[in-house]
């Protein structure tokens, strides 16, 4: 009984001790004290750095663009004098450079000269990284390889933060349409570790006309196997912004036509813009044009800038138009046995492009690419 007695006491005595350390802690914390670190507390750090608050300059610049234009750079003389004489009516340059292999490793640099002259101009650059060749075959195999995919984020992610990209476009083509969940899925990793870096990602998308593939049975434009693997929906959702590629709607390998007629771009806006916010979507432009020859032997075809069109333009016997139903030009020349047609987006056509821009309401523009263009484009880029 003793021994009992004495413990219910000891009990009691602790339990009282406990309760007055408890009301203390309360009388401090209505008193608004706190209790003093030790030596050892971790204080967060409030510093930002440069490179970081270069970042959110840059990113601050791109998105609160309007129009967003972008500018797509190849390395040559004439790409790198337009960027120099034309920076102020640009907010963003995006140089095809890089490469991503079966394996996820990324290949390629920037072209010589292009970081000075961006930095120097005050233009965040967004690299393009393409599946070298638009092979089929290694994009799949990348595409259902976790481990080559979780290669190529990481030497995306240290790339960006050496070289100070605002971000990156995957441009991925050729892609079989039945890897159209695995290439969204993959879309959606690299964005989750690109926003963690607070960067962006954009994502460059073939036309489609439908939600159907193939679409054949609807009357109008069709979707074909190249546009067949792009979800805008899904990618929308997890990317910055897209870019529809709105031109080749005549190639090589078809008849002569306009690299991108006005209804075609049209009707490929109204798909993309029912299914991506216009706050995400860019109109790609071409500020290229297409030259067939016909001969006896056949038909060849060849991409051409503006500069190629000198022929056309000072013979008198070439016959040039405007063609009120594609709203583009169209050139003719009789050269010996061969009749060549040229068909460009010169300064007219591309101005009814950006009306398409501001009627839907878009993000902006991207121009595919600086030094192809005619020189009077630029009195109205900017608008």
């Amino acid at each position: 009984m003793g021994s009992s007695h004495n413990l219910k006491r000891a009990v009691r005595q602790t339990s009282s001790a406990l309760l007055r350390v408890v009301v203390v802690l309360m009388l401090i914390a209505s008193c608004g004290l706190a209790a003093p670190k030790t030596r050892h507390s971790a204080k967060p750090s409030l510093v930002i750095s440069a490179a970081d608050e270069a970042l959110a300059k840059e990113r601050g610049k791109v998105l609160n663009a309007h129009p967003l234009a972008m500018f797509y750079y190849s390395d040559d003389s004439l790409g790198m004098a337009s960027l120099k004489a034309h920076a102020d009516a640009m907010t963003l340059v995006a140089p095809q450079c890089y490469g991503v292999d079966q394996t996820g490793a990324l290949h390629g640099k920037l072209p010589s000269g292009i970081l000075e002259a961006a930095r120097r101009a005050g233009l965040p650059l967004m690299p393009l990284v393409t599946n070298p060749g638009f092979d089929r075959a290694s994009a799949h195999t990348l595409l259902h390889n976790i481990h080559a995919q979780q290669r190529a984020i990481i030497s995306l992610a240290q790339i960006a933060e050496r070289d100070q990209y605002v971000g990156w476009q995957l441009d991925f083509e050729g892609i079989d349409p039945a890897d159209k969940l695995a290439y969204t899925r993959f879309v959606t990793r690299v964005a989750a570790r690109m926003h963690r870096d607070h960067r962006l990602l954009s994502i460059a998308v073939v036309p489609r006309f439908s939600d159907a593939f193939p679409d054949s049975s609807i009357p109008g434009f069709h979707t074909g196997e190249w546009g067949a693997a792009f979800d805008f929906r899904g990618l929308a959702r997890v990317a910055d912004f897209l870019v529809l590629m709105a031109y080749d709607e005549h190639t090589s390998l078809t008849p002569p036509g306009p690299v991108a007629g006005y209804d075609w771009v049209n009707a490929a806006l109204g798909y993309a813009s029912s299914r991506v916010p216009a706050s995400k979507l860019l109109l790609g432009l071409p500020l290229y044009g297409r030259e067939w020859v016909e001969t006896s032997r056949g038909t060849t075809a060849r991409s051409v800038a503006y500069k190629d069109l000198k022929d056309y333009l000072e013979d008198p016997t070439s016959d040039w138009y405007w063609d009120d139903l594609f709203r583009t030009s169209r050139f003719q020349l009789r050269d010996g046995d061969s009749e060549r047609t040229a068909w460009f987006d010169d300064a007219r056509s591309l101005g009814e492009k950006l009306k398409l821009v501001r009627t839907y309401h878009l993000l902006g523009y991207a121009a595919w690419r600086l030094g192809m263009e005619d020189p009077e484009f630029w009195q109205s880029a900017g608008q």
